[in-house]
């Protein structure tokens, strides 16, 4: 070999050995070197970035891009992009991570659930970061080091773990879950991104499945990204759109059926095109970018086994007439945030529409009957209403006994009202088995008397007015003073959710059609009474620059909203079954000119129902 080719070749080494490390964008890196773990992964194995899953991976390594907002659906695989970021910049491009989960205990559960099984499954993180020891404080559960940097765990309902902390990534996993604040330090995407503003290469990422419009933290940075939808073609037009909901159709009762209507053509779309297409599909930004890159993806773009469109038909057929289940689909199927319709319709609309049948007595339909009383200074405000199926209700009667709450009088009167019989239309003569009364005037001891002697018919309740409390939570017993002489957890005290209850009436007030939920007044009602059931609404206030809920009075006065609540959370704790309503039919049918049943308030009632026993 001349000297000149044996300088050439060692100059080719030179070159090789100070070749720098290969750059690969974040999709080439997990196609090249991530595992699935057989715990949290269908198929577990090589990992396979799906199409739609690249620009989203690929987002993480754009330096034109500083914030990522995927809104999304269940199934579609957010968790495990974020642990290919994870492994990323364990591996390929060391640096300094933050992720935040819910709370503590869901960031332990991702630690061992996720983290723990890829450290172990990937072949290039194996070694790079030391097994979780308690003594070791640079390696635990919560926090894992490795040659340049470190994955630190937080749960958004801790203050602490966002102190002391400088990162160049912050990952936020379901924000939709976190609570209000983080203790009493605000709130926690705006805390954990300031744990990156001095880095120039900063990453934030925000995911969820969203909840309540309004409420929805990921919805709020998604409209303030570049908004970007994976649009497919049509195998038949080639014309590109999006994969909706609203254009799978099938035939009623078929789900097994259902396939996608192309909004160009009108053909309908098989489920065995949706790879095709879907491999042939693009992103698209439907606002302009200003380094907020968005996006959204469903559940009718998984390629898990559980989201064909016949299974996501499926799963609509069976919630669509069941309000929470609804909201449940949509959320973590559709990917699409609840909209709770609160607007109070007119009071005059309302009593137009009354209905020919008389006050005190029960139309067919109606079979349970329960009372709501309002303790007032120089009054109790009573409502009665019937209950039928699916929560169908009647409003039978509603007055106002005038007399002191601290005498007597007032309360025979109330006796003489809930100890009368109602006729039904069957001829049949019905009475109340359920009633629900505030203890939060001013004439709290009265009414724990009162209910004391006819408990348990007779409910002595305290509203709570924080949001998704259960209608009717769980009873404390409570002392009770009578004549000087404490009695000590005297009478129970139920926990009633009004929050709750005025979302639920609120909308029912709002169904025009009779049916599951809706509501009928008789003709005779007072003008008054409309405009006090009408009398709230709904609004949104900030606190800590978090969004949070709150019914207000639009009007001076709303015994009649709050009297039909306490109603309604009497005839939910009776829990009446399907099977309890078919008694009760067949009773009533049976039973011609025949009492029912009937609510003694001054001695302990013998159910002799069945449906009654609960």
């Amino acid at each position: 070999m001349s000297y000149s080719k044996a300088l050439i070749s060692c100059w080719n080494k030179c070159i090789l050995t100070w070749k720098p490390a290969e750059r690969l964008s974040l999709s080439e890196w997990a196609d090249k070197y991530a595992y699935l773990s057989p715990e949290s992964a269908h198929e577990p194995g090589k990992w396979k970035t799906l199409p739609y899953q690249k620009d989203i991976l690929d987002a993480f390594t754009d330096l034109r891009v500083e914030k990522i907002t995927m809104m999304k659906s269940a199934r579609v695989g957010y968790t495990k992009i974020l642990n290919q970021v994870e492994g990323y910049h364990i591996h390929h491009d060391p640096k300094s991570i933050l992720m935040v989960q819910p709370t503590v205990e869901d960031a332990q559960g991702y630690s061992k659930e996720e983290l723990a099984p890829m450290l172990r499954d990937t072949p290039v993180l194996q070694g790079l970061v030391a097994e979780a020891k308690s003594r070791d404080s640079s390696n635990t559960i919560l926090k894992k080091s490795y040659p340049g940097g470190f994955l630190s765990l937080v749960g958004a309902n801790s203050a602490r773990g966002f102190r002391r902390i400088s990162v160049p990534i912050v990952l936020f996993d379901e924000v939709d879950g976190y609570p209000p604040t983080a203790g009493q330090e605000g709130d926690q995407i705006k805390l954990g991104t300031k744990r990156a503003e001095w880095f120039w290469d900063k990453k934030i990422a925000i995911g969820s499945t969203p909840t309540t419009k309004e409420m929805s933290r990921v919805e709020k940075s998604f409209n303030e990204s570049d908004k970007r939808f994976y649009f497919v073609p049509c195998p038949f037009c080639n014309e590109f759109q999006t994969i909706d909901f609203n254009q799978i159709k099938w035939p009623k009762g078929e789900p097994e059926k259902a396939a996608l209507e192309c909004k160009a053509c009108k053909n309908l779309i098989p489920h065995s095109k949706k790879r095709w297409m879907i491999e042939r599909g693009e992103w698209r930004a439907t606002e302009k970018f200003n380094g907020h890159a968005g996006f959204f993806i469903w559940a009718g773009y998984s390629y898990a086994p559980n989201a064909t469109w016949a299974k996501i038909a499926a799963e609509f057929d069976e919630c669509y007439e069941d309000t929470e289940r609804l909201k449940t689909f949509k959320n973590t199927t559709l990917g699409q945030t609840w909209e709770d319709e609160f607007e109070q319709p007119d009071w005059a609309e309302l009593k137009a529409r009354s209905e020919p049948y008389e006050m005190l007595t029960v139309p067919d339909g109606g079979m349970v009957l329960t009372a709501g009383v309002d303790v007032q200074d120089n009054r109790l405000a009573v409502l009665i209403t019937a209950w039928g199926r699916g929560e169908e209700s009647w409003v039978i009667y509603w007055t106002e006994l005038f007399g002191n709450p601290g005498e007597q009088q007032v309360w025979t009167d109330l006796d003489k009202l809930l100890n009368r019989s109602y006729e039904h239309a069957s001829g049949v003569r019905l009475h109340i088995i359920s009633a629900a009364i505030d203890t939060g005037g001013h004439f709290t001891q009265e009414v724990y008397n009162y209910c004391r002697l006819r408990s348990p018919h007779v409910m002595a309740i305290k509203g709570a007015s924080q949001s998704k409390r259960p209608v009717v939570g769980k009873p404390r017993p409570v002392d009770v003073s009578y004549h000087g002489v404490t009695i000590k957890k005297g009478v129970n005290l139920w926990q009633i959710g009004t929050d709750t209850a005025k979302s639920t009436i609120s909308k029912r007030l709002n169904l025009l059609t009779p049916g599951p939920g809706y509501i009928h007044f008789p003709i005779g009602l007072p003008d008054e009474f409309f405009i006090q059931l009408t009398a709230e609404k709904r609004v949104t206030r900030y606190k800590d620059g978090y969004p949070v809920h709150y019914w207000v009075n639009t009007r001076p006065r709303n015994e009649a909203s709050d009297c039909f609540n306490y109603a309604y959370a009497a005839a939910i704790r009776r829990e009446i079954t399907s099977e309890d309503w078919d008694v009760l039919e067949m009773n009533i049918k049976n039973s011609k000119n025949e009492t029912i049943e009937k609510l003694k308030p001054e001695v302990p009632r013998v159910i002799k129902s069945n449906w009654m026993k609960r």
